[in-house]
């Protein structure tokens, strides 16, 4: 037995989620729809045969001139972050939210697993995705947006 994108295929399936499939990549994608924006992408990736990815895509890109402000912001998210990370793209703006999986191919990795990495993305957006937006949107500082983020915790 050995841990592929079928496995993982097989947990959708099970989750009902309508994806497309891509075994010649070993990969799935699918949009959803969450609380902060609408069509966020996702795409979970065997990139070798111990690591899966879980990569959430916001569905518009960072305008240039607020790149450098949105990578302080999610600098400051990044180092609070326990599982994954926010990364951007300063060619072309897209900012994603990557969780990565290593496991051992024989044992693969458990439904469950394979469900919190699914998710763990689209949470995170809807966590910290509109201290971006109040950032580009708002005309806030990425400190401003971080501390407004960190004191919706504490309510």
């Amino acid at each position: 037995m050995s841990f592929n994108i079928e496995s993982i295929k097989r947990v959708y399936e099970e989750e009902e989620l309508n994806f497309a499939y891509e075994p010649e990549y070993q990969l799935i994608r699918f949009s959803m729809n969450i609380d902060v924006t609408s069509d966020v992408r996702f795409i979970a990736r065997i990139v070798n045969s111990k690591t899966a990815l879980f990569t959430t895509i916001l569905p518009m890109n960072i305008p240039e001139k607020m790149r450098k402000e949105v990578s302080e912001y999610i600098t400051m998210v990044n180092y609070e972050l326990l599982l994954g990370n926010f990364q951007m793209d300063f060619i072309d703006g897209e900012l994603s939210y990557k969780a990565v999986a290593a496991f051992e191919e024989d044992y693969g990795l458990a439904d469950m697993t394979v469900i919190r990495l699914t998710y763990v993305g689209f949470n995170m957006f809807d966590k910290y995705i509109p201290g971006v937006f109040s950032i580009i949107y708002g005309g806030k500082s990425p400190q401003e947006a971080f501390s407004e983020i960190s004191s919706d915790e504490d309510e």
